[in-house]
């Protein structure tokens, strides 16, 4: 199998180098790993979580190895990781569903240099991530509260070698994305089964208008929903937003024959809950003359109660 070489660099304002202490290069290990799985299963099945035992695809796509620490002031972590087309290729021997998924010759950590650049790019249409793999990529604020200030991805997505880097604007930045993005909500949908996938668990189906959304199947099984291939169906789950409020993907509890049932029913769903609520928003730096500063002092303390009175009512 094709091994790709890739140089993830971590620097510091106290230059550790190759001498980097354990706890830092830990979460460092830690969070990559994770960042790569979580980026390689979206770019497949259009969610970065999923439940239950990871396929074999799945894990030998993400079988990356740590071969080498090195630096004198960065410390620079060497991965090998097998190239997608080879470590996954029964995927790439079935038709393209997704726009996301990515060339053959990719790794896992191009496809997580992309994440990072739309992520960086603030898309907030992008299908290279959900609110999951967003989330994950804010806790990497946890690594650069352990002394590094970035960290940078060597990718090879265009043939050259170049770096995707996450660093605390990128970290701020997927906080604001995943703050913006709608929450999920019940659905039924109605339209033409195009699409079935087992390897994925992963299907599409075509609106009345003949617009396509993709989907996956978290409750019904694979070969239950077969028999309805190229017919038209009822799907009962949830709809998952990106950040613009488009529709990523719908999560099918259930599948059901959806003959004769109305067009009302085959729309691209709004949300309705709205975004979620960033309790961040609310804080406001007090100042001398704001919060409680603007209160000290203005109240003369030594009026009459008379007076109190008639100020209350004037504030009324």
């Amino acid at each position: 199998m094709p091994i790709v070489h890739h140089a993830v660099r971590l620097s510091s304002p106290k230059g550790f180098g190759h001498r980097v202490p354990p706890a830092p290069l830990g979460v460092a290990l830690k969070q990559v790993d994770a960042a790569v799985r979580r980026s390689v299963l979206m770019a497949f099945e259009g969610r970065s979580v999923t439940a239950g035992r990871p396929r074999a695809w799945f894990n030998a796509a993400c079988d990356i190895r740590l071969v080498d620490v090195e630096g004198n002031d960065d410390t620079t972590l060497h991965f090998e990781a097998p190239e997608l087309g080879e470590a996954a290729a029964e995927l790439y021997l079935q038709t393209e569903m997704w726009p996301t998924r990515p060339p053959p010759g990719w790794t896992g950590f191009d496809v997580l240099a992309g994440v990072l650049e739309d992520v960086g790019d603030g898309n907030p249409d992008s299908e290279r991530f959900d609110r999951p793999l967003l989330q994950h990529l804010v806790h990497f604020g946890r690594l650069l509260e352990t002394g590094f200030d970035a960290l940078r991805v060597e990718e090879h997505r265009t043939g050259v070698p170049g770096e995707a880097v996450l660093d605390r604007a990128t970290v701020e930045t997927a906080r604001k994305l995943s703050a913006s993005t709608p929450r999920a909500q019940a659905v039924r949908i109605a339209g033409l089964l195009d699409m079935v996938r087992v390897s994925t668990q992963s299907f599409a189906i075509k609106l009345d208008d003949g617009e396509e959304i993709r989907g996956v199947l978290t409750g019904a099984s694979v070969d239950a929903v077969g028999v309805f291939l190229n017919r038209r169906v009822l799907i009962h789950g949830r709809a998952v937003y990106r950040p613009s409020a488009r529709v990523l993907r719908l999560d099918a509890e259930r599948i059901e024959d959806g003959e004769g049932v109305s067009g009302f029913w085959s729309k691209v769903p709004k949300p309705i809950f709205g975004r979620r609520f960033d309790p961040r928003a609310l804080h406001r730096p007090q100042t001398a003359t704001t919060g409680v500063n603007a209160i000290f002092g203005t109240w003369p303390g030594d009026e009459t109660d008379e007076e109190f009175d008639q100020a209350i009512k004037e504030l009324s």
